[in-house]
Order: structure tokens, then C-alpha cells, then sequence
């Protein structure tokens, strides 16, 4: 079992990093919503990890907070929700705000996240609402402001994943977007500026 790679962040692809560890390559899954938050490549990096085997793959997932890792996991313990969901959504929603949205019974919020419609919410809720304590997960710091800024992001995401866009496409573009424009902007900036952003990338759609 990998616990955790420390290393040098050999590059970033869609929604996965490969982290350098003594001359060997790590492909590491990651939340979408943390790639913003890495260091420069070249640069080390910590990631918390977890090793799932399969019988046609092994696979590692990383986080930058022990907390998102341990949400990560509870999430793989509810029936239907894969890796993949999880990470959906911990690429929109921060582990506090998970949380939160279980002990309010927050479905709409959980929908939020692709891949992750009402059913599944309420199994979610059902399943980790009581298993989680809200104060074992403190927001951290700027988490607050930070709130309203994620809500415009995952609507910007949204609305380029219901123009054909892909996921991992869509929420890259808007990330960038977010970073250029800088703080205050609103979901249809977000929006456009993210279509330029396609728009120059050579890959397309």
C-alpha cells in the first residue's frame, strides 16, 4: 500500500499528475479542483494516496489534505459511488462543504458534481451523514469567500459540459478562466472565457 509520494511534480495530464519519486514516474488521479493549488513543475509536491487494485488495473488517487483523502475513501463505501464520483466530487465541492451538504441533507449541492444525480445523492446522505462529524473537518483558511467563487465555477462547468464538452476538458478551461480573470467573476465571463480558451487549445474537443 502507497500512503503517500513525495517527490518532484513531473507533469500535469487532465485529471491525473505524475509525480517523480527517486527516478521513477507515479500516474496519480487527482481532483480536478486541486490542480490549481500544485506547485510549479519541477517543484516537490505531497500528495496523501490511495491504491486501489483491480483485476484489469492499478490505480492511484491523490489528495493534498489527509481530511480529502479520508472523505475520498468514505465516498468509495457507498454503494454506486466509484472512484470516479468521488473524485467528481471533490473536484467541485471541498471535503468541509461535503460535509456540511451531508448534515444539511444538501442534495441539490451534490448534484453539482457530474456524474452524480439525485439517487446517488440521497444514498450518499444516507450512508455517510451519520458516519462524518462536521467538526472533524474545519474550514480552512479562505475557505469562506472561496464559497460563492466555487458555486460560479461548477456552473460554468456545467454549462460547457452541456455544450459537448468533456469533463475534465471543461473544468480545466474553466479553471484557467478563473485565474486569468481573477476574483468577482461571473458565471457567463467564466463561461466565454473558457470557449476562447477551447477555442485556442489544439486538441478541440
Amino acid at each position: 500500500m502507497i500512503a503517500f509520494l513525495k517527490g518532484k511534480l513531473h507533469s500535469v495530464k487532465g485529471d491525473a499528475v505524475i509525480v517523480e519519486v527517486n527516478g521513477v514516474g507515479y500516474l496519480v488521479r487527482v481532483p480536478l479542483s486541486m490542480i490549481s493549488g500544485l506547485p510549479s513543475v519541477g517543484q516537490e509536491v505531497l500528495l496523501h494516496t490511495l491504491m486501489a487494485v483491480r483485476e484489469d488495473a492499478i490505480s492511484l488517487y491523490g489528495f493534498d489534505t489527509v481530511e480529502a483523502l479520508e472523505i475520498f475513501c468514505l465516498l468509495l463505501n457507498v454503494s454506486g459511488v466509484g472512484p470516479k464520483g468521488a473524485l467528481s466530487l471533490l473536484s467541485v465541492i471541498t471535503p468541509r462543504s461535503l460535509v456540511l451538504a451531508l448534515h444539511d441533507e444538501n442534495v441539490a449541492l451534490l448534484t453539482r458534481a457530474p456524474g452524480i444525480g439525485k439517487k446517488s445523492a440521497q444514498r450518499i446522505i444516507l450512508e455517510l451523514k451519520d458516519k462524518i462529524k462536521a467538526e472533524d473537518y474545519p474550514a480552512a483558511v479562505g475557505e469562506a469567500p472561496r464559497a460563492q467563487g466555487d458555486k460560479t465555477a461548477v456552473d460554468a462547468v456545467e454549462a460547457l459540459i452541456s455544450l459537448g464538452f468533456g469533463m475534465s476538458q471543461a473544468s480545466l478551461a474553466v479553471e484557467r478562466a478563473g485565474r486569468e480573470l481573477g476574483a468577482g467573476t461571473s458565471t457567463s465571463q467564466l463561461v466565454r472565457h473558457a470557449l476562447r480558451i477551447l477555442a485556442d487549445s489544439p486538441s478541440g474537443r
